[in-house]
């Protein structure tokens, strides 16, 4: 028992340390994205919303936002706020 809650701690713990975010972009475009890992609706290490859009330039125009479902009225909301990887992409031109 104490071999499959050390296992189950180690793989937790490293899908917590898997999110990340990042920019890419050229003179008249950017792309950023944000990932995150969720455990019954509390976003590791930071909610990927904010974070994909904390990094648009300044002045930009953003025209695409996908994001996985972060709800709780929604069957796939629901099930990914309970153990899952969110995404936030966001794109646009400066």
């Amino acid at each position: 028992m104490k071999n499959i809650i050390t296992k189950t701690l180690l793989i937790s713990l490293i899908f917590m340390l898997m999110s990340c975010s990042g920019m890419r972009q050229t003179e008249n475009t950017f792309y950023t994205h944000a990932e995150s890992f969720r455990i019954l609706g509390f976003p590791i290490p930071e909610d990927d919303q904010a974070a994909a859009r904390a990094l648009v330039p300044a002045g930009a125009k953003i025209t695409t936002v996908n994001s996985t479902p972060a709800d709780w009225k929604s069957f796939w909301g629901f099930i990914g706020n309970l153990f899952s990887f969110h995404i936030t992409e966001v794109s646009g031109t400066k």
